[in-house]
C-alpha cells in the first residue's frame, strides 16, 4: 500500500478520528444511560434492530467477564504501542492510519467506561441474529482490525495523476538517451575512420 501520508499528517487524522469517534461513542452511551434506564427497549429498525440498556463486565460483545484492570492495562498499552508506532515510522497510508485510529477509539471509549463504573455501557441490540449487545467502541475495534487485515493482505497502491505523469516524463527521459546513445555509437565509428591518421584505413573505407 503506498505510503502517502507524512508523519505529521497521519496524526492530524489519527488524532481527529479518534476525538470525532470517541465523542460519538461518550454521547450515544449518554443518551443509552438516560433514556433507557428504565429496563425498556426502543426499535430503531423493526425485526432487525432496537436499542436496550445492558452494562457489560467483560470484553468487547461480552466475553471475558469481570477482568477490569486487565482490560485498562491492555487498552492504555495498546493505544500507547499504536502511538508510539505512528511516531517512529516515516510515511504511512491512510487505509491504516483510519484502521488504527478505529482500533484505538474502541479500546479507550470502553476503558473510560472500566476506569469510571467497572462496566461498559452496551445499548445495541441484534433481532435478525442472535448476538451480544455492543456499543459503539466494540464497532469501531471490529470494523478497525477488519480494515487493517485487509490493508495488510490485500495491499493497493493508489497512484496520483501527478505521480503518474511523473512516471511518464522519467519512461520518456530514458529511452531518449537511449536512444541517443545509440545514435552516437554508430555514428561515431566512421567519424573515427575517416578522421584516422592511417591510409589503410582510409583506404578501406574509399574502397568500400
Amino acid at each position: 500500500m503506498r505510503q502517502n501520508l507524512s508523519r505529521a499528517t497521519a496524526f492530524i487524522v489519527f488524532f481527529v478520528t479518534v476525538f470525532v469517534l470517541l465523542a460519538l461513542d461518550r454521547y450515544t452511551k449518554f443518551l443509552a444511560v438516560s433514556a433507557l434506564s428504565d429496563g425498556g427497549s426502543v426499535a430503531l429498525i423493526p425485526g432487525v434492530l432496537d436499542l436496550m440498556l445492558v452494562y457489560n463486565e467483560g470484553a468487547a460483545f461480552g466475553i471475558l467477564q469481570g477482568a477490569r484492570l486487565y482490560f485498562i492495562i491492555v487498552a492504555t498499552l495498546a493505544s500507547l504501542g499504536i502511538i508510539v508506532y505512528i511516531a517512529i515510522t516515516k510515511r504511512h497510508s491512510l487505509v491504516r492510519v483510519f484502521a488504527l485510529a478505529l482500533i484505538c477509539t474502541g479500546a479507550v471509549g470502553n476503558a473510560i467506561d472500566r476506569a469510571l463504573s467497572g462496566k461498559v455501557v452496551d445499548f445495541i441490540h441484534t433481532l435478525f441474529i442472535e448476538f451480544p449487545v455492543f456499543n459503539i467502541a466494540d464497532s469501531a475495534i471490529t470494523l478497525g482490525v477488519i480494515v487493517l487485515v485487509f490493508s495488510l493482505f490485500f495491499p493497493h497502491e493508489h497512484r496520483s495523476g501527478k505521480h503518474l505523469h511523473r512516471e511518464a516524463l522519467s519512461s520518456r527521459n530514458r529511452a531518449r538517451l537511449d536512444t541517443d546513445a545509440s545514435g552516437h555509437s554508430v555514428d561515431s565509428e566512421p567519424d573515427s575512420i575517416a578522421g584516422s591518421d592511417n591510409p589503410d584505413l582510409r583506404g578501406d573505407r574509399a574502397d568500400a
